[in-house]
């Protein structure tokens, strides 16, 4: 029998964050969290629910034994922005079971339509400015940092609670140690050659509060296209930097100005989830202190391009490609690979331009969505 209850207590964010592992854990693609990182979100004071919304943790249970987790998810801050009634599901993990998915999706659907939405989108963990996103194909790497992993069977379960795909991203793995293609050299040194007032820098660390203000500001400019944007805030910004700046590298976080204003900005992550990686056998109590010796002396070998955001003003002068020119040249320097991700499988051109530096597409994704009949 499946018993499906809400996160009430902190024991129940803890067994929330856990249940991924629990279910999971011996898949050799599988990355634990950093221990505390999933259940923040669930707390009643937690940034998201005192800013944007709330967020609904349930668990299921069968004869007694957790099996599958899911959120259900309000984003007022979504819905303003799109004047919309949609509703998010996130967190989701299951067994390979269509009861027990099917009873995580109808708690879900049975709170968001008391919060009158029309439908149900996801998932987000818990939006689309962090992890989204349901793997599709590539199920046999482990994710890189901030993406979703879950084995190949989700997607059935999907299908099992009538959830559509209503947006496919993609992943792109460029290897660092082949170079340059010399027609990306001579296209960024065309671009040069004729720019001659356009620079890119590195964030200046002096001046970090002014530089994530900027980041903050360029971020809501540039990335208005993507389908499903949201404006991020400057407290989630800050938020966000708080968690990267113990192992951010500032060589990889970079503005593109023309004639000294910044127009375009690019974030590229070491892979922290190498680290996580090397604690799967770690008892969950010794993992932090485990994380920080290896932040000390554990070389990350792979990165990530997570933004890249160039302003619609100029996004047809070649920035964007000087920006993905920029980004090999520094990040080959410390590693050996690349994942791009994510891209929207119908941005054409920028796919277009990643397969000429060599990348080629290596993870797919899906954002589902299903309307849902609102109590009345």
């Amino acid at each position: 029998m499946i018993l499906v209850t809400p996160c009430r207590s902190a024991a129940d964010r803890t067994l929330f964050e856990l249940i991924p592992e629990m279910l999971h854990g011996s898949d050799a693609a599988f990355v634990p969290p950093v221990p505390g990182s999933i259940a923040k979100f669930l707390k009643p004071d937690s940034l998201f629910n005192r800013q944007d919304g709330s967020i609904t943790g349930f668990i299921a249970r069968r004869d007694g034994k957790p099996v599958g987790r899911i959120a259900a998810i309000q984003n007022r801050s979504h819905n303003a922005y799109w004047n919309d009634r949609v509703g998010f599901f996130g967190f989701f993990a299951c067994e390979n079971n269509v009861e027990t998915a099917q009873a995580l999706f109808a708690h879900v659907e049975e709170t968001l339509a008391k919060l009158e939405c029309d439908s149900v989108r996801g998932p987000y963990n818990p939006s689309i400015n962090e992890e989204c996103g349901l793997l599709t194909e590539g199920h046999h790497e482990p994710p890189s940092i901030s993406m979703p992993w879950n084995p190949p069977y989700y997607p059935a379960l999907m299908e099992s609670v009538s959830q559509e795909i209503v947006r496919n991203l993609f992943g792109f793995h460029l290897p660092l140690h082949i170079g340059i293609p010399s027609r990306i050299e001579k296209m960024a040194g065309r671009i040069r050659e004729r720019s001659k007032n356009v620079n890119i820098r590195s964030f200046d660390m002096k001046r970090l509060d002014e530089e994530l203000r900027l980041a903050h500001r360029l971020y809501n400019v540039t990335l208005d296209r993507n389908w499903g944007f949201v404006p991020i805030s400057l407290d989630d910004l800050l938020a966000s930097a708080d968690d990267l700046k113990a192992f951010a590298d500032p060589d990889f976080l970079v503005f593109a100005e023309v004639d000294g204003e910044a127009v375009g900005f690019m974030l590229t992550l070491p892979n922290f989830n190498e680290l996580l990686m090397r604690t799967k056998r770690i008892p969950r109590w010794l993992r932090l202190p485990a994380i920080l010796w290896l932040m000390k002396t554990y070389k990350i070998q792979t990165v990530r391009q997570v933004i890249l955001g160039v302003a619609p003003e100029h996004r047809d002068t070649g920035l964007v490609g000087l920006l993905c020119h920029d980004m090999v040249r520094r990040t080959q320097k410390t590693a050996h690979s690349a994942e791009l991700s994510w891209i929207e499988a119908n941005n054409a051109t920028v796919i277009k331009l990643i397969k000429l530096m060599g990348a080629t597409h290596s993870k797919s994704y899906a954002i589902y969505e299903k309307p849902i009949t609102r109590v009345a």
